[in-house]
């Protein structure tokens, strides 16, 4: 057999195996097309990098939902704190404010811690800084003339900052409701009923009217155990003698500093004057 022969057969086997290879191929990709399956390496890339976008927004907006739901938990927490936090930052002073007239005396520290045992049976006290601050100012201004008072707001002297409570005598006058100063801020908050000591405490003649769908706090649940039933006729007449109480040690106590003729004031006023 000549060269050039051998050169015929080896390019036709060449040949050949070329076009049974396409064959091949022709045939794979009719078979995908007609099965509705043909893939290109673009189109696997392109679903590959959207599923692997869509993976990447899901982890993004679970990792968002928690933080919603952690900020949303924060700020409910926050706010139904806000009392809470206004008096755990108030520390009990080692002394009495300067300005705590009129004081409660023995006898009187008795009747209020009773009266304010009562009134937390009878739903008719408010409890804490900013409550019976709200509660003053929704009563009417002093006008001339005597006039039944609308509260009576107790007040602890141990208070640090000062400041926490320093207001309460101006608005109480302004407003014409009595007021008391007591020796301790945790016997308040036990005789009201609180898990924590409390700053300020305002007795209403009246109790508050709960409605029919009204839900138990926790301090209510606490005052049924083993608690006798008050009478509203009782608790009036007992928060009437103590309004009389204050008004008559707001006269001896105060009165003398307003109209500056305290034996103090006086005896200042003469080492002056000399």
């Amino acid at each position: 057999m000549a060269s050039g022969d051998k050169v015929n057969v080896v390019d036709d086997k060449k040949l050949k195996k070329e076009k049974k290879s396409k064959d091949k191929s022709e045939k794979k990709e009719k078979r995908s097309e007609s099965s509705g399956v043909s893939k290109k390496k673009e189109d696997k890339k392109e679903k590959k990098s959207k599923s692997d976008k869509l993976a990447r927004a899901l982890e993004s907006d679970k990792h968002v939902g928690t933080l919603d739901a952690q900020l949303q938990a924060d700020v409910a927490a926050s706010a139904d704190l806000k009392e809470d936090k206004v008096e755990e930052l108030i520390k009990p002073a080692e002394e009495l404010v300067p300005f705590a007239l009129p004081l409660a005396d023995d006898k009187a520290h008795k009747k209020i811690f009773k009266l304010i045992k009562k009134g937390a049976k009878l739903r008719s006290i408010h409890r804490g800084v900013k409550e019976c601050e709200k509660a003053i100012k929704k009563c009417p201004l002093k006008k001339g003339g005597a006039a039944e008072a609308p509260g009576l707001v107790i007040i602890a002297g141990d208070i640090s900052p000062m400041d926490v409570i320093m207001h309460f005598p101006i608005l109480c006058e302004e407003h014409g409701v009595p007021y008391l100063y007591i020796k301790s801020r945790a016997e308040l908050g036990v005789a009201a009923c609180t898990k924590r000591a409390t700053s300020v405490v305002m007795l209403k003649p009246e109790g508050k009217k709960a409605g029919p769908g009204a839900k138990k706090t926790s301090e209510d649940a606490d005052m049924e155990d083993g608690e006798k039933k008050v009478s509203a006729e009782e608790y009036l007449e007992s928060w009437k003698d103590l309004v009389k109480v204050a008004q008559k040690q707001w006269h001896v106590q105060v009165e003398p500093w307003v109209k500056g003729v305290h034996a103090l004031q006086v005896a200042a006023n003469s080492k002056r004057s000399s």
